[in-house]
């Protein structure tokens, strides 16, 4: 994909890039970068204003956002700006449920993926009262539900202590494990080193280079 897209004071200048299925990326570099604009762009939440993107071979443009969401899952810097129901199992639950998902299917992927990221204990709280990094968890297991492809976690270690990092690390190991390709933004140069087999690092809009590690 190549691609540029300049709004305001948001710049992505000719990015020349590909992303890959089971592979952990992080994109890197200072406030103002273009970091989370490029993460924005690759899930369809913003459109290029020139060149080409394609997600998984489908050209970005002429896909709905709801069909690159079921592809690649976004998680935002505030967790807070994608909760939205009244308990966590209901957060988890929602995708599949507008998506019209069986209500079997729908309750053993809610299971699973409290499991997987150790929360059934709060599968009743609300989840604006919960903990700062099982906000985070929580939104994560909302987007793994719809089964994505990809995953853009866009600084998700904000907020989160050495044990909670730990913990999280800990669950992007299993989804490695599993196939499923990440993008990282992150300015965490532990949590980096720890996740990522391959850094770009970036810088007034443009990816400057391509390290592998």
């Amino acid at each position: 994909m190549d691609f540029a897209y300049h709004r305001g004071n948001n710049l992505i200048d000719h990015v020349d890039l590909c992303l890959y299925k089971g592979e952990t990326t992080a994109l890197i570099g200072p406030n103002g970068a273009g970091k989370t604009t490029l993460g924005k762009l690759l899930t369809g939440i913003l459109k290029p204003l020139a060149g080409q993107l394609y997600i998984f071979g489908e050209e970005a443009g002429a896909l709905p956002l709801s069909h690159i969401g079921q592809q690649v899952g976004y998680c935002f810097q505030n967790p807070r700006q994608q909760l939205l129901a009244a308990t966590v199992e209901e957060e988890i639950a929602f995708g599949l449920k507008y998506r019209g998902a069986k209500r079997e299917y729908i309750e053993d992927t809610v299971n699973s993926l409290l499991t997987l990221f150790e929360i059934q204990h709060l599968r009743r709280s609300f989840p604006l009262n919960i903990s700062w990094g099982e906000k985070r968890r929580v939104v994560l297991a909302a987007c793994l539900a719809l089964d994505p492809q990809y995953l853009v976690l866009d600084e998700p270690t904000v907020g989160l202590d050495g044990d909670r990092t730990r913990t999280f690390n800990r669950v992007l190991a299993r989804l490695r494990e599993n196939g499923i390709g990440m993008l990282l933004i992150s300015h965490d140069q532990d949590f980096v080193r720890e996740n990522a087999s391959r850094i770009l690092p970036m810088e007034g809009g443009s990816i400057i280079d391509d390290l592998r590690v």
